[in-house]
């Protein structure tokens, strides 16, 4: 199975649940605009509540953010306020009119875009086929060209020592937010974890070690943070290792 990529562009296998107090409805596009360009139609999902101190643990934004949404069908909704629901791997879109919150429906999305101030995001609809529980996940888009480095966002629960939340009610861990990076073949439609660090990806190619290292020296690639992993691919990419 492979969707297909458009304009927008994990590998963990979660049973998702949803915290949040939610009910079988539909999205009324019509409600959002007129910046949509198809005003009729629905796109299935669910309502969505946040739950007690979920609008600051279970989403990556902190806030509603400008965005797009394109359609698996072609079509592309602008100006849209989103978040990502990190917790569940879900889109939430705030619906002004209706004031109300929605989780998209995953099968009819095919990505998203979030727009910054500094800059845009871009999630893209990929399959996973995990050991267990094989599925659509959402992947955070970081380069895309013969291997793609894309990014899948987790929230994981942390142990503590026992303590008082805002609510007054005794805790003993803390959700905290996590992302592992693969190397995505679209072609063979298979993932690879990416290690952030230089030795591996030099690994990636043992008949041209010293090629690679050279490269990634006359570039000044040292730390392979996420900006340099992106210029790593990007370097690679052209040079034509990854063909």
């Amino acid at each position: 199975m492979r969707p297909e990529i458009k304009i927008l562009l994990v590998v963990f296998t979660f049973a998702f649940t949803f915290t949040g107090k939610a009910q079988n409805s539909t999205l009324d596009w019509k409600a959002l605009g007129e910046n949509s360009n198809r005003l009729e139609g629905k796109l299935t999902g669910l309502t969505y509540r946040i739950p007690p101190l979920g609008n600051n643990t279970h989403f990556m934004q902190d806030r509603w953010v400008e965005g797009s949404i394109l359609l698996e069908d072609g079509d592309l909704f602008d100006d849209v306020r989103i978040r990502y629901l990190t917790f569940q791997d879900e889109l939430v879109v705030y619906n002004p009119n209706l004031k109300q919150l929605f989780i998209a429906d995953k099968e009819k999305v095919n990505s998203f875009i979030f727009n910054y101030p500094h800059g845009r995001q871009t999630f893209v609809k990929l399959y996973f086929d995990a050991f267990v529980d094989a599925g659509y996940r959402y992947f955070d888009l970081k380069y895309m060209g013969t291997r793609w480095l894309v990014t899948f966002h987790y929230i994981y629960e942390e142990k503590t020592s026992v303590y008082r939340d805002a609510y007054g009610k005794l805790r003993d861990s803390r959700l905290k937010p996590k992302k592992t990076y693969f190397m995505y073949f679209p072609e063979e439609e298979q993932y690879r974890r990416v290690q952030s660090k230089r030795r591996w990806f030099v690994r990636l190619f043992p008949e041209n070690k010293r090629e690679v290292r050279r490269m990634f020296r006359r570039n000044n690639l040292r730390r392979f943070d996420e900006k340099e992993m992106i210029q790593a691919f990007k370097l690679l990419d052209e040079a034509g290792f990854f063909n």
